[in-house]
């Protein structure tokens, strides 16, 4: 009788997979390991900088949160402050506009800087607080 066209070519000791099989197998897993590899180098630098990033917004919020709590009349600007959280040191500057943006309220800024290596960060934050 005639051969089945779709029987393999590979008798039944033939099983199996070729060296180039494997070998092919093991470049594509390589790739994808170092890829996660990378990823979570990646993820963990971010995840580095979004602390920072909270710790100066925490900074920033506890500030102001002072200042809201002060009379009207004692609320000047100051001078930077240095201020250290997470392992990192921060600036912090509060200004004060008199009569902004209507008489008798003032705006408060507070702004925290910081240097991650070679990058500068600055967080402002802004409240008008009315007499």
């Amino acid at each position: 009788m005639g051969e089945n066209v779709y029987k393999s070519r590979r008798t039944h000791s033939e099983a199996g997979f070729s060296f180039i099989d494997v070998m092919l197998a093991l470049v594509i897993l390589t790739i994808g390991v170092l890829a996660l590899a990378d990823l979570q180098t990646v993820t963990l630098k971010r995840g580095i900088s979004s602390q920072r990033l909270i710790s100066a917004i925490t900074i920033a919020e506890q500030k102001m949160e002072t200042i809201k709590k002060t009379t009207y009349a004692n609320i000047v600007a100051e001078p930077s402050t240095q201020v250290t959280a997470s392992g990192l040191t921060y600036t912090r500057q509060v200004t004060v506009a008199n009569d902004s943006p209507l008489v008798n309220t003032k705006t408060v800024t507070v702004t925290v800087t910081w240097s991650d290596g070679s990058q500068n960060h600055t967080i402002p934050t802004a409240t008008i607080i009315a007499q």
